[in-house]
């Protein structure tokens, strides 16, 4: 995890490696990122085929996004 915004959106390392894993997963985990609040961004674009996070867990506490839980 470089970085995430507001949304959930996470931005990774380029690879699509974590997106193209959870597509074919037959059930969606709970998806949690671990990042210092230094890391959040105003705002990254999300593609179609991007899958936000549900909660980041920084040294600040836990942000929650999406139907998972409302954004704090």
């Amino acid at each position: 995890l470089l970085g995430f915004d507001k949304a959930g959106t996470r931005l990774g390392y380029g690879g699509g490696y974590y997106d193209r894993t959870l597509a074919r997963l037959k059930r969606r985990p709970l998806l949690v990122g671990y990042a210092f609040t230094a890391q959040q961004l105003g705002h990254i674009p999300r593609e179609p085929h991007d899958i936000p996070l549900d909660l980041v867990v920084t040294e600040a506490g836990v942000r929650r996004f999406g139907e998972r839980g409302d954004t704090k």
